[in-house]
């Protein structure tokens, strides 16, 4: 004879809770977790941070940089301030320097691209990115599930 008095749908109800609260724990542990790709191949969406016209932080896609040079959109890489943020059109842009190093980060609701660069002679050179998608997501979901399956047959055990 069970002691839980609760309805069907409070049951339902409660496992939906427990079930959204693991997959939200579960993605942000992929999130912070997620692996660096040490390489020196640079993606041609990732952004740069940049000076523009009037002295103003903006972000250029690497693939772009010769063009915008020659257009006259940005007049150096080398970015004067420590760390910033900037809201662009599809995403936010935030950077910030520690010992010579760049870091960039690009985000928006679905991704989130994380590049470390040095400027040598105006040329940005890669040190490593971690590139977070919906993938991150989809493994939360999955963990999530696996751990509500787990806490129900603990209880069904006990």
């Amino acid at each position: 004879m069970s002691l839980d008095k609760r309805g069907m749908f409070a049951k339902i109800f409660l496992a939906m809770m427990i079930f959204c609260a693991l997959v939200w724990v579960w993605t942000v542990a992929f999130i912070i977790t997620w692996p660096w790709d040490k390489t020196s191949v640079w993606k041609p969406e990732f952004r740069v941070a940049a000076v523009c016209k009037d002295g103003e932080i903006c972000g250029i896609p690497y693939g772009q940089l010769a063009e915008a040079k020659s257009q006259g959109l940005f007049s150096t890489l080398v970015i004067p301030t420590d760390a910033g943020d900037v809201m662009e059109e599809m995403n936010w842009l935030k950077w910030k320097k520690t010992d010579g190093v760049i870091e960039v980060k690009a985000s928006s609701w679905h991704f989130q691209t994380t590049i470390r660069y040095t400027v040598e002679n105006e040329t940005p050179v890669l040190v490593e990115y971690q590139d977070v998608g919906a993938k991150a997501l989809y493994f939360g979901m999955a963990a999530g599930l696996f751990s509500l399956i787990g806490l129900y047959l603990r209880k069904l055990r006990s």
